[in-house]
């Protein structure tokens, strides 16, 4: 596998070649946009690779997600053998399908299935704007987002996250909608596809429930004032049928394999115990909190402010009367609002809930193009001189262009008390971390033997913390872990205080751990316990 050191010149030049050609191509009509779209996406994997080869975990997030695809490919029901606290399925079984091809569930893998779920959203995002707004305005305006994403190194964009199988549904969303008002193809089989994707997302991230919504009531508002003239409510009635088959077949699912309750008690009620955001009046400023945390993003949305301006005027100006007119003016709108209210929703700020705002500032943008076309490619140009001054800046300060050193960070580092438990291992062992230190999961290649991988739950003084200890016992009876490990320290994050917070706290895992594991010692800070029948067969 290739490897980047801090400063790969050449292969940045390469990047920056590549990105101009795809700049001069963009007006250029004997360059189909098969082609140019091609060479956009190649652009995106050239830039990401560097990050891809990185296997080291670059936002805890993205270690939870891991170790719960591992263990999924041991135990695939989900709600049972994993728990993804705010984080749906969908999310998870896509980090699963690597495995499925003899690859290993590591940070590498990851990111690669990430960066095909960014490819897919840019993919849908054009064909969308191309629908709406035609080829020559959908490829100018497409170039701000493919260079966003492709050469910011900020972490919370490029990390595998929780929102990008989310914001990949949304923009299949989006172009079913584009179809459907742009009369595109059978009207009923779109209605149908951008119901039956939107029911998808809650199984995603509940956090992108509000843009899903807004998508199908433009759908629904289309449907009804375009085709109630020709008593042709079919449409409706397919939107409304493809919306609700996701969830009738996940219901099914879950009713199958008993986990109902638990998806109520540990992903509904778990979000709303999470989504403790502020009040609408505050939304403004916990949305510039986050803004302010992300420079690459904030040059995005300065580059496109002027056709962002030109779009909000537009979409408040002279109504021209025609339902498709009426419905794009009222999703361009309310996406740019849902998606402010997304990033703002939970309270936290965190900086990858951004990735919420691309596709509807991408959208209003291009809708506001039309005025200023002539010198509009300078927009995506100006973002594309900004990522190349910063690199040059980089450059000349440190030598340094790749923030993402892989020089011998290929293959998955082992801490310390992974390297001790591999001495008991066997095949299909269960370990359990107690504490938030999901890395040893990843690292060990060992599926959770509890669904809650870490802890936090059963260790704060929540209104929930009761139910989670009870699942969490319950699990361990039904897994019989090989390994528990006590991270509760500085090795585990928001959770360091080993007396009030380690596994000593709770008097009924203590008991439980005493009775059937030995004490092993503590390895750099955490403390391994192995179950008592391995550990004396492995004397």
């Amino acid at each position: 596998m290739i490897t980047f050191d801090y400063s790969p010149t050449v292969y940045w030049l390469i990047g920056y070649i590549l990105a101009a050609a795809i700049v001069l191509a963009t007006y250029k009509k004997t360059i189909p946009y098969s082609v140019w779209l091609v060479g956009g996406i190649a652009l995106l994997f050239v830039m990401r690779l560097p990050v891809i080869v990185f296997n080291r975990e670059l936002n805890p997030d993205e270690s939870q997600m891991l170790s719960h695809a591992i263990t999924l490919f041991q135990d695939p029901v989900y709600w049972r053998s994993v728990d993804g606290t705010t984080i749906g399925p969908l999310d998870i079984y896509w980090l699963v399908i690597p495995r499925l091809f003899g690859f290993e569930i590591n940070y590498t893998s990851g990111r690669f299935m990430g960066l095909i779920s960014s490819a897919g959203a840019l993919l849908f995002l054009f064909f969308a704007l191309k629908n709406w707004f035609g080829e020559k305005v959908a490829r100018i305006s497409w170039l701000a987002p493919l260079f966003l994403l492709s050469f910011t190194q900020e972490v919370d964009f490029v990390h595998y996250s929780s929102e990008q199988i989310p914001v990949l549904l949304l923009a299949i969303c989006v172009w079913f909608l584009s179809r459907l008002t742009g009369n595109l193809g059978q009207i009923r089989w779109n209605a149908y596809w951008l119901g039956f994707v939107a029911g998808a997302i809650p199984f995603a991230k509940l956090q992108a429930v509000p843009q899903a919504l807004i998508l199908v009531l433009g759908g629904l508002f289309y449907c009804y004032q375009f085709l109630k003239s020709r008593n042709g409510y079919l449409p409706t009635l397919t939107l409304l049928l493809g919306g609700i088959t996701f969830p009738l077949l996940a219901l099914i699912w879950m009713l199958a394999f008993g986990v109902f309750q638990d998806m109520i008690d540990f992903y509904l009620l778990g979000n709303a115990v999470y989504a403790d955001g502020k009040g609408f009046l505050e939304i403004p400023a916990q949305f510039h909190t986050i803004f302010r945390l992300a420079p690459d993003f904030e040059v995005f949305t300065y580059v496109l402010i002027v056709p962002i301006i030109l779009g909000v005027i537009q979409i408040f100006g002279p109504v021209v009367r025609k339902s498709s007119n009426l419905t794009l003016r009222f999703i361009l709108l309310f996406s740019v609002l849902g998606s402010i209210y997304a990033v703002t929703k939970s309270g936290n700020d965190f900086i990858h809930y951004l990735n919420f705002c691309i596709i509807p500032w991408t959208m209003l943008a291009a809708f506001g193009l039309k005025p200023i076309e002539k010198w509009a490619l300078s927009i995506p140009v100006a973002l594309l001189v900004w990522f190349a001054a910063v690199d040059g800046v980089g450059y000349l300060r440190e030598r340094r262009l790749n923030n993402f050193d892989s020089v011998h960070a290929r293959t998955l580092a082992q801490s310390p008390v992974v390297q001790e438990l591999n001495k008991y291992r066997k095949e299909k062992d269960y370990m359990v971390v107690w504490g938030w230190q999901c890395t040893y999961y990843v690292e060990a290649q060992l599926a959770e033997g509890t669904a809650e991988n870490h802890t936090e739950r059963s260790i704060f003084d929540l209104p929930v913390r009761e139910i989670y200890r009870k699942r969490f016992m319950s699990d361990l009876a039904r897994t019989r872990p090989a390994f528990i490990l006590d991270a509760v320290g500085k090795n585990s994050f928001w959770v360091q205080d080993k007396k009030t917070q380690g596994i000593g706290s709770y008097p009924a895992l203590i008991k439980y751990v005493s009775d059937n594991y030995k004490y092993i010692g503590d390895f750099d800070g955490t403390d391994l316990y192995v179950r008592s029948d391995r550990a004396v067969l492995s004397q």
